[in-house]
């Protein structure tokens, strides 16, 4: 079993996750936005063992801590996004003049393909959902074990992700959510990047973008 914690960071209010696994200590951080001292902090107040780190897209307020958190856990991996956000990875130090929000410098990653399964933890795994629109190379992370999906920015509690920063596409979006998101099980728990999380089924119901 996993235990998630949330971690609000950047002056956007980006939901940053901790996976734990409760029996290993093995930990899995999603999305390091920003503020990295708070995310270590929290792994070592836990003693949990960090093995890698999940991106869901480009965008500095989701990897802005990367670069500090791989400089205190040299051996950590780190997966995603799809190759499409590549040329949001270079862009990071004119994100962060843009957005006024630190960037921890530059960093290396392992892309992900749609239908990938990353098996991070003996007892659960990760299917990379790739699901463009808020950017090109934006993924999701279904855990069937879990029973959750983890979505960046993709999917909010009523509401979807921008479309109008560079690479964004609505009618790309909408079809995201769809056809990769909406087919999962009604009862998944969505993690979103920002704001409150949500269940596939309340959103297939009541979101007004995709009704």
């Amino acid at each position: 079993m996993l235990d998630i914690m949330t971690l609000m960071v950047t002056p956007f209010g980006q939901n940053c996750r901790i996976l734990a696994h409760q029996e290993t200590s093995d930990a899995v951080v999603v999305d390091p936005g920003g503020d990295a001292e708070l995310i270590i902090g929290a792994i070592e107040q836990q003693e949990l063992k960090l093995k890698a780190i999940l991106l869901t897209h480009a965008h500095l307020d989701h990897v802005g801590g990367v670069a500090a958190l791989k400089a205190k856990f040299p051996e950590v991996k780190i997966y995603g996004p799809e190759k499409s956000d590549e040329f949001l990875l270079k862009t990071l130090d004119e994100q962060a003049s843009a957005f006024g929000i630190s960037n921890s410098g530059s960093f290396e990653c392992e892309y992900v393909e749609d239908g990938q399964v990353l098996q991070l933890f003996a007892d659960a795994s990760f299917k990379v959902l790739h699901t463009p629109g808020h950017t090109p190379g934006g993924v999701c992370y279904y855990c069937k074990e879990e029973n959750f999906v983890l979505v960046g920015d993709t999917l909010f509690a009523g509401s979807i992700g921008r479309t109008d920063f560079a690479g964004g596409s609505l009618e790309a979006l909408l079809n995201s959510i769809k056809s990769k998101l909406f087919t999962l099980p009604d009862d998944t728990d969505v993690f979103c990047g920002h704001m409150d999380d949500t269940t596939i089924a309340l959103e297939k119901h009541s979101n007004p973008y995709v009704r």
